[in-house]
C-alpha cells in the first residue's frame, strides 16, 4: 500500500491475469464474491492453499476480528459447500 503496483501488475500479467484485487477490508472472499459475480461465473477456492498471515489464526482464536468482519459473515450466502469451508482448519 505503500509502493506503487505497476511491477506486481506486470508479474500478475505474465502468469496470465486478467483481473487482481487486494484483500483488505472485505477479505479474500468478499472481492472474489464480487469479482465472480461481475464475470458471472462460478469460483472454486482451494482453502489449503490460501496462505495466511503469521499470528491470522491466533487473533481470530482470542475473539478478534475486522471492523468489517459482519459483512465478511454475510456473504457466506455465496459458499456453495458450508460443511466443507467448516471443516477447514
Amino acid at each position: 500500500m505503500c509502493q506503487g503496483s505497476g511491477a506486481a501488475a506486470t508479474t500478475l500479467s505474465s502468469f496470465g491475469a486478467t483481473a487482481a484485487t487486494d484483500v483488505t477490508g472485505f477479505g479474500l472472499l468478499g472481492h472474489l464474491v464480487e469479482m465472480a459475480k461481475a464475470s458471472e461465473v462460478d469460483v472454486a477456492l482451494d482453502l489449503y492453499a490460501v496462505p495466511l498471515l503469521a499470528g491470522a489464526e491466533e487473533i481470530v482464536r482470542r475473539g478478534i476480528f475486522s471492523s468489517l468482519q459482519p459483512q465478511n459473515v454475510r456473504l457466506s450466502r455465496a459458499v456453495a459447500n458450508h460443511a466443507a469451508a467448516a471443516a477447514h482448519e
